[in-house]
């Protein structure tokens, strides 16, 4: 069974450069805003709650032209390293690796992800609430303070993970896997978990309260040590 040990994140290569128009790349990491927060500018479309796109006054669901934007975007995100300050809420991504990256402070609320694989990618300070991912992959990945409240997984994998104080609460995952991770302090209340399994992991301190489980499994791992109730 693993013990918690100080996290470490993987080191990154440095970045290479890029060529072609600087639009799209200022389109996906911004270099005018500080690396502390996404841009919080609201989209100019009336009674609209998205953040406006970097670059754009307006959100991706009411910009002009999304599927050439959503190409543009994927084009970007796997071909730039650190992926940093940039909203991309509601895109859709399908099919691309997004392997070995430095993702800080991004925020991909609301997005559909299918058949994506962050295989080896830091993740950090960021957003990924109520968005839905299919067949994804997040194996040994380094996983932060990031928010996935309200996502469902499908088919899904964090296997070999540090995935501490992140949020999980809310989610409905189904068929996947957090297996030889460290989940020390995460949480996954009211939760729906369904055949999923977390083998040999760090639960120190996780917290699984009033979350609905079927067919979990929590073997070889310290479960004893989660939060499955409240003494108050």
């Amino acid at each position: 069974m693993h013990t918690r040990a100080a996290t470490k994140l993987r080191p990154v290569t440095q970045r290479k450069k890029l060529g072609g128009d600087s639009r799209a790349i200022e389109i996906i990491c911004n270099r005018r805003y500080s690396v502390n927060m996404f841009p919080h500018i609201k989209c100019t479309e009336k009674d609209c709650l998205y953040f406006s796109l970097n670059g754009n006054d307006k959100c991706l669901k009411h910009i002009s032209d999304r599927d050439a934007y959503i190409k543009t975007a994927t084009l970007e995100l796997q071909q730039e390293e650190i992926i940093r300050n940039c909203n991309l809420s509601t895109i859709e991504l399908n099919s691309i690796e997004l392997k070995d990256k430095m993702i800080i402070v991004a925020n991909f609320s609301n997005s559909i992800f299918t058949n994506i694989d962050f295989t080896g990618s830091n993740i950090l300070f960021s957003l990924f609430e109520y968005s839905t991912f299919t067949n994804c992959k997040f194996n040994n990945t380094a996983i932060k303070y990031t928010n996935f409240a309200g996502s469902a997984f499908i088919n899904c994998s964090f296997i070999d993970s540090n995935i501490v104080n992140s949020n999980f609460n809310g989610i409905n995952a189904v068929d996947s896997s957090f297996n030889e991770s460290d989940l020390y302090y995460s949480t996954f209340t009211s939760s729906e978990l369904k055949r999923v399994t977390f083998i040999e992991c760090n639960l120190k301190k996780t917290d699984f309260y009033n979350s609905n489980r079927e067919n979990v499994s929590f073997k070889y791992s310290n479960y004893e040590e989660a939060l499955f109730s409240r003494d108050w």
